[in-house]
């Protein structure tokens, strides 16, 4: 079978071949109209219903619209547990250190004080039922 790369260069990301692999199959055995009438539109009609060509390809896109849906889905879920652990995490310190800021304290022994109790106030933030769903999520959770 020949490869696509040069006149299809790939995308980026998952699954990206499929859409341009779907198309080269049906702009090579799926054009229904060679002729208006004839024995070349008679004969690959006949070749599409011998090999089950619109039953099959019906399934291939309804496969690759599944796949793709749960690939959107996953990327999502990590998307957003990676956006709640960045919430969880620098809340805690932000606020510890603009209130240190804004008092205009500048001892290494508060800031140490700050930045403890900020890890403290995160980790207490990850044993909540938000902090476990944003870490299964981002681990990959519950499959689908």
């Amino acid at each position: 079978m020949r490869r696509f790369s040069r006149k299809y260069p790939p995308r980026r990301g998952r699954n990206s071949a499929a859409p341009v692999h779907g198309a080269r199959f049906r702009s090579t055995y799926w054009r229904q109209h060679l002729t208006a009438h004839g024995p070349a539109n008679d004969l690959l009609l006949a070749f599409q219903e011998q090999h089950r060509l619109p039953a099959r390809f019906t399934e291939i896109l309804a496969e690759a619209a599944d796949y793709s849906r749960l690939v959107q889905t996953r990327e999502s879920q990590q998307i957003s547990g990676a956006l709640g652990i960045l919430t969880i995490l620098g809340l805690p310190l932000t606020t510890a250190l603009t209130i240190l800021q804004v008092l205009g304290d500048n001892s290494v022994t508060h800031l140490l004080l700050a930045l403890g109790l900020s890890v403290a106030a995160t980790a207490g933030a990850l044993t909540t039922p938000y902090g476990r769903v944003v870490l299964s999520s981002l681990r990959g959770g519950s499959k689908p």
